[in-house]
């Protein structure tokens, strides 16, 4: 505060006044020297030239600051509150052209410098906080509380940017606020980085998730998968020892239809967990042929026939009659999904209970019919939890299940990539404890020939009755398999049939005995991995001799490898058709029978 000393009344009233105006940096003002002494005048003089010069120096800083701010796309701002209502919508506010700018308006008379051109601009769901955030900042005596607030300003063209203000107040000695100002940032852009650094954050987290879900799935399954073979394989390794100690031939074959048995389970594990492996590696394929659905369905029901009689289980099909008789499809794919269903509805289902098989069509367009097939119990059902994981891969309804009915949980992900090969769905509807229903469609072009249908298989039929009328006998094939019980049991198996066998224990050896008795062979039985030389090799070689080159040599491959392209590599060297491992007797003698 100014003293008074020797000057008037009147001049200490005037420096009272400088005193306020550079507490709230308003300098446009100046000071009348009217009716003051000559000293007074004097002092008044040098007080307007001292104002006028610190004015002049502040507007140059002013104007320095401004060009840098406008240079970073920064936006001044500045107000005068004393004795005014902070938020006031028509204080008087100082706008910068760059703020202007970045709002998308040109010049004043747009953009008003009142603190409602800004105030009425912020986003709804800004609003409150930010004018709070104002109104605490100026309120807080202390001068502790800073003015830093992120918020949506709305441009003229409608659109919403995101801001950072800044802000800082000038008080007096006891902490009243006398003006505020501050600046504003466009920070639009390192929102949208930071949104989208968030997005990426949860979807790395949902990853990681789901990778150890993955993860955890596949050891469970694994484990299920060690117990489900090991079951089958105490089976096989007990009762061999078992029907080799055994002298009652009764008690002998008893074991052996077990080993047998458990062989089969064995063998529908691995070509489960081989269908599996084609579908990770996008490799599952159909091969389309003409069947008959009547028969496809008399076959399957005759496989599950037994358990349906051990369980008492109530049995019924209903067949609508406006289903064709013959498709061109997969049969033996579309036969494993109805098998896979009719085996967990035997599974899950308790004594006595029931088990219904619906198939009728939905529509035809084209010739092409869209059949749908329905699976019905009254087993134990499943939760609406157990429905979203039973299709998934590696994963049963529960770690229970498992333990209590077995399986793998790859029948019903098998099923689902099947159905959809086919053109169709699956889905499940179900409720704990009441049973449920399993729904699939598939899409399939009618047969026109129903007659070429029964004569090819009646034709089958015929050639597996009299595969021992002896059309084979005294036919010479060589058999090319390096691993010697394999040898001894193809030959044993083919000892009724009359046909005399060679064997080769590689690829190279069945070239040379080939290209030292080119005309002696009938047929070749060709194993695709072996020492020295393996069987495309081996094929090459031999297409490729002088002698054979006009001979029809028929060269059949024995494989184990049955995805796509191994089929076409065979046929690719020369083969002339394939059979899988492990061997089906009736299988290889239709070959047979086929090419001799």
């Amino acid at each position: 505060m100014v003293t008074q000393r020797k000057y008037g009344s009147e001049l200490l009233t005037k420096l009272e006044q400088l005193v306020k105006a550079s507490e709230i940096c308003d300098f446009n003002i100046s000071f009348d020297s009217d009716g003051l002494s000559h000293d007074e005048q004097k002092i008044v003089s040098l007080l307007n030239k001292a104002l006028s010069n610190y004015q002049e120096a502040t507007e140059y800083n002013l104007m320095k600051y401004t060009l840098t701010s406008d240079a970073l796309g920064i936006a001044l701002w500045d107000m005068d509150v004393v004795d005014k209502d902070p938020v006031n919508p028509n204080n008087k506010f100082t706008w910068s052209q760059e703020l202007r700018k970045m709002l998308g308006f040109n010049d004043e008379q747009d953009f008003p410098n009142i603190l409602n051109s800004w105030s009425s601009r912020l986003h709804p769901e800004d609003r409150e906080k930010t004018l709070n955030a104002f109104e605490a900042h100026l309120s807080d005596y202390t001068g502790k509380t800073p003015y830093s607030i992120e918020y949506r300003l709305r441009l003229k063209n409608g659109d919403y940017r995101y801001f950072q203000a800044f802000g800082t107040s000038m008080r007096r000695s006891d902490g009243v606020p006398l003006r505020v100002a501050g600046a504003l940032q466009d920070i639009t852009e390192r929102k949208q980085i930071e949104s989208q650094l968030i997005e990426m954050t949860k979807n790395t987290e949902a990853a990681l998730e789901q990778a150890i879900s993955a993860n955890r799935a596949k050891s469970n399954f694994l484990s299920n998968m060690s117990h489900e073979m090991r079951t089958p394989m105490n089976a096989i390794i007990g009762m061999t020892k078992i029907a080799k100690n055994e002298k009652d031939i009764e008690k002998k074959n008893y074991g052996l239809n077990k080993i047998e048995e458990a062989s089969k389970h064995l063998l529908g594990l691995i070509n489960d967990i081989l269908d599996m492996t084609k579908i990770e590696a996008n490799k599952l394929e159909l091969t389309p042929s003409e069947f008959d659905l009547n028969k496809l369905l008399q076959k399957t029901i005759s496989i599950i026939q037994l358990n349906l009689e051990e369980k008492r289980l109530q049995f019924c099909i209903n067949l609508d009659g406006d289903i064709p008789s013959a498709f061109v499809g997969d049969e033996l794919r579309l036969s494993q999904i109805i098998m896979n269903l009719l085996s967990n509805a035997i599974k899950f289902t308790p004594m006595e209970g029931e088990i219904n098989l619906n198939v009728f069509l939905i529509e035809e367009k084209n010739k092409v019919c869209e059949l749908c097939f329905e699976i019905s119990d009254t087993g134990i059902g499943l939760s609406s939890e157990q429905q979203s994981k039973i299709f998934r891969a590696f994963e049963q309804a529960e770690s229970g299940i498992s333990r209590k009915f077995g399986g793998t949980g790859l029948g019903l992900v098998i099923s689902k990539r099947i159905v959809e090969l086919m053109g169709g769905k699956i889905s499940v509807e179900s409720e704990y404890g009441k049973g449920s229903k399993f729904i699939f469609t598939v899409k399939m072009p009618r047969c026109e020939y129903d007659v070429c249908l029964k004569s090819e298989e009646d034709k089958t039929l015929h050639e597996k009755i009299n595969i021992t009328d002896g059309r084979l006998k005294g036919k010479n094939l060589l058999l090319a398999e390096d691993i010697e019980i394999n040898r001894e049991i193809f030959i044993a198996l083919m000892e009724d049939t009359g046909i005399n066998i060679d064997v080769a224990k590689n690829g190279k050896e069945a070239f040379d005995m080939i290209a030292a008795a080119p005309d002696k062979y009938d047929l070749v039985l060709m194993d695709m991995q072996m020492p020295e030389m393996d069987g495309l090799e081996s094929t090459r070689h031999i297409r490729s001799l002088p002698s054979i080159r006009d001979k029809k040599l028929p060269i059949i491959a024995i494989t184990a490898n049955v995805f796509k392209e191994d089929i076409e590599n065979c046929l690719a060297a020369g083969m002339d058709d394939h059979i899988a491992k492990p061997l089906d007797i009736d299988t290889v003698l239709e070959k047979l029978c086929k090419y001799l």
